[in-house]
Parts: C-alpha cells; structure tokens; sequence
C-alpha cells in the first residue's frame, strides 16, 4: 500500500508541527496549506487521499472550502476524506459542516498520538461507504 496523502489546512504552525509529529513519514505524505485558498489550490493539483480542514483560517474558512470541493466532487464523481478540525466545541458548526458531507472532526487540542487512528478510521469509513 503507498502512502495516504493528506492535506492538512491550518493556518497556525504549533497546530501543524503536531500534526506533522503525529502523521509519521513512514505512512503519510503529508502537504500544509495556512489559508483556504491555498488549499482549494493544493487540492485541485496535488489531489490528496484526506484533508483536514481548520474551520477558522485567513482568506477563506474551512467551511467555504469544503462547500467548494464538495461542489467540485459532485462534477468530477471523486470522493475525499474530509475531517474538520475545530477549536470551537459549537455544535451547530460540527452540524453545519455534516451536512456538507464529512467523515469526521477533531477537536483542538488534540493528543497528537492519537491522530493518526482517528485519520485511518475516519479514511476507513469513507472507503467502506464507497465500496472500495
């Protein structure tokens, strides 16, 4: 099996050195976006297994982001991991993000040893749903 590609967009560096910590090299290839343009941008070119999304970053927020790739998917008739990553607890963000379609959040702060479990379930899911 080759790596699992994940995008991660999140704009602040402490949060993305720790997941760069707990997705090892060894299984993950691994691109960072600090704004949601620039990940809509990665996303088109580099087309990545997973992505997590920050739902408050500059530019354009996680949210929008998502509503763009699943607008795209729908065109395309590809389907991505999409896990929301939140500092906000709020439920009606969690809730407004489901409905858009996501396998899965995280909530920040996050133990950075348990991340890559919840990536590989959360994937698992995803390619169960589609059959494959």
């Amino acid at each position: 099996m080759g790596l699992l590609k994940v995008l991660i967009a999140e704009d602040n560096k402490s949060v993305q050195a720790l997941y760069n910590l707990g997705l090892s090299d060894e299984r993950y290839q691994k691109k960072f976006a600090s704004n949601g343009e620039e990940a809509l941008g990665l996303y088109g070119s580099w087309a990545p297994d997973v992505i997590i999304l920050d739902i408050m970053m500059p530019v354009m927020t996680g949210y929008n982001v998502l509503k763009n790739i699943r607008e795209r998917e729908q065109e395309s008739g590809k389907s991505t991991t999409v896990i929301m990553s939140t500092a906000m607890s709020d439920k009606s963000d969690i809730m407004d993000c489901a409905r858009l379609g996501i396998e899965g959040y995280i909530i920040k702060p996050f133990k950075h040893k348990e991340l890559a479990a919840k990536v590989e379930s959360y994937h698992a899911g995803k390619q169960e749903k589609k059959g494959g």
